[in-house]
C-alpha cells in the first residue's frame, strides 16, 4: 500500500514538474522583446509598416492598443524593458502619471481622456500619508517597499 502511495505521489510531482516547465516555456514566448526587431535610425512612424492589413509577419496596429486593463498590468512590461515603449512613447509620457507633485485632478490633467484609469485621485499627495498609515500594503504593488527611492524624493 505504502508503495503505491509512494509511487502515485512520485508522479504527480513528475507531472506537476512537466506542466510547469510547459508552462514557463510558453511563458517565454510571450515576453516582449528588449526593442524594436528592426533597426531603426530615428523615431519610427509605426504606421509606415504597421497597418490594419498587414501581411509578411509585421504585427498590426490594432494589437498594439492599450486597453484600461493593459494600463492597469504596464508595470510588468516596463520593468522587463522600456527600450520597446520608448519606439513609440517619449520619457515624458511616463511622467504624465508618475510624476511626484503634480495634483491636477484627471479630469483637468486629461480632459480628452476621459476614460483613462487613475490609480490615484487629484488630491493623492496630501490623501498618501493618510492612506499609508491604514494599510501600506496596497503601495508596496507599484511603489515597492517603505524608504524606497521614489519615498525619499520627497521624504529625506
Amino acid at each position: 500500500m505504502r508503495r503505491n502511495l509512494f509511487i502515485g505521489t512520485l508522479l504527480l510531482a513528475a507531472a506537476l514538474l512537466f506542466l510547469s516547465t510547459v508552462q514557463a516555456l510558453r511563458a517565454e514566448e510571450k515576453r516582449i522583446p528588449k526593442n524594436h526587431p528592426v533597426e531603426l535610425t530615428s523615431p519610427p512612424l509605426c504606421t509606415e509598416c504597421h497597418t490594419t492589413d498587414a501581411g509578411v509577419a509585421l504585427k498590426p496596429m490594432a494589437s498594439f492598443n492599450h486597453s484600461n486593463e493593459f494600463v492597469k498590468r504596464h508595470r510588468f512590461y516596463a520593468a522587463q524593458t522600456d527600450q520597446l515603449c520608448r519606439s513609440c512613447h517619449a520619457l515624458s509620457f511616463c511622467m504624465d502619471c508618475h510624476a511626484y507633485k503634480d495634483e491636477l485632478r484627471p479630469s483637468v490633467k486629461y480632459p480628452d481622456k476621459p476614460d483613462r484609469w487613475m490609480p490615484h485621485k487629484g488630491d493623492y499627495i496630501f490623501q498618501h500619508r493618510i492612506d499609508g498609515r491604514i494599510d501600506p500594503a496596497p503601495c508596496f504593488r507599484c511603489h515597492g517597499r517603505m524608504n524606497n527611492r521614489i519615498c525619499r524624493t520627497c521624504h529625506k
